[in-house]
């Protein structure tokens, strides 16, 4: 068996051996607490009175004794692990073990507001069983409530934490600091190519779209634009003048004039839209950007501010949201329909 092997094993005999010493002495002290109650002296007197006058002559009046030797052990393990923490090199430094294990050192503190401290070596011993599979915790009902309750907790820490961030970000930006430059110079900047490329595709495709939808009602626009402009002209007017053929010149010139506007529209617009016209698209679209990223607008810069605060807080009312509860209404309902189906069943 190799070193590694045999070390782990003898040291988790040795948790085992603890584990049964603190129960034991956890147990004691929780007696000798109940003892103190005359209820339970009462109680013991009637029930027992060998063992009443026994616990009360040689264990309640000496109890610090019997402490001070679980004591001794308490200490004396905890001495051998420091020992072999620093011969392992497990922590950075030598004397960050009892920062570390702060709960055993202060344990072992016989005073009573103290004691109690030992009951998380406990829990470290059965957390590390538990990761080495030589128990199994997870289906038993006390670890399922720690459990809910500790993910409880951690997730209103989380909670409160995140909104305290949060509106301190409000805070920071309501309060100066030229947001707007910031964004455009540490966010927009970087990612520019990006986003020209994005938005030049988005562009031409919409305008694909968009123009192939109300391209009818784009001609019918032009049309009577074009019949209007020819109505107010005055030497359209004058043609119209001319007999027999005044009128039919008009209407063939305003025909043409808009058919040739209207082709010239159409052309733009298919062109616009054409993958090979992409760069010129990115062009115009990357001096668009440049043109509203360079002015320094207060307007802007309060936009900004508003906007991303908004978004700050709409994130700040998701994480308010108890998911717990949540959880926990699901659950309900879960077991009431299973309840439900075993008795229509």
């Amino acid at each position: 068996m190799p070193d590694r092997e045999r070390r782990e094993k003898w040291a988790v005999v040795w948790d085992g051996v603890m584990l049964v010493l603190i129960l034991a002495n956890l147990a004691l002290i929780l007696f000798d607490w109940l003892f103190a109650a005359g209820f339970v002296q009462s109680g013991l007197q009637a029930i027992s009175p060998g063992f009443y006058r026994f616990y009360a002559e040689r264990v309640h009046a000496h109890f610090l004794w019997y402490d001070l030797a679980f004591v001794t052990v308490f200490v004396a393990d905890l001495l051998v692990r420091w020992v072999a923490a620093i011969v392992r090199r497990r922590y950075h430094r030598w004397f960050f073990f009892p920062f570390v294990h702060w709960y055993d050192v202060l344990g072992c503190i016989p005073v009573s507001s103290l004691r109690a401290l030992r009951i998380l070596r406990v829990f470290t011993m059965l957390r590390k069983m538990q990761a080495l599979h030589m128990v199994d915790l997870r289906d038993t009902y006390l670890y399922g409530k720690i459990q809910k309750y500790v993910e409880i907790l951690t997730e209103e820490i989380s909670d409160r934490v995140v909104v305290n961030i949060l509106e301190g970000i409000q805070e920071e930006m309501r309060g100066g600091g030229h947001v707007t430059e910031r964004i455009a110079r540490d966010v927009v900047e970087p990612r520019r190519r990006a986003l020209v490329a994005s938005l030049s595709e988005r562009l031409q495709q919409a305008t694909h779209e968009t123009y192939e939808l109300y391209q009818e009602d784009v001609q019918r626009y032009v049309h009577r634009l074009i019949a209007d402009a020819v109505e107010r002209n005055r030497e359209i007017k004058t043609i119209q003048q001319m007999p027999m053929v005044g009128r039919t010149i008009s209407r063939l010139l305003e025909e043409a004039i808009a058919d040739i506007v209207f082709n010239v529209v159409n052309d733009l617009m298919e062109d616009l839209a054409a993958s090979e016209n992409n760069p010129v698209v990115a062009h115009v679209t990357e001096m668009s950007a440049d043109a509203i990223l360079a002015v320094e607008d207060e307007q802007l810069n309060d936009v900004t501010v508003e906007i991303v605060s908004e978004s700050l807080e709409i994130i700040k009312e998701q994480v308010r949201i108890q998911q717990w509860k949540k959880r926990e209404e699901r659950d309900r309902e879960e077991e009431r329909l299973a309840h439900d189906v075993v008795q229509t069943t």
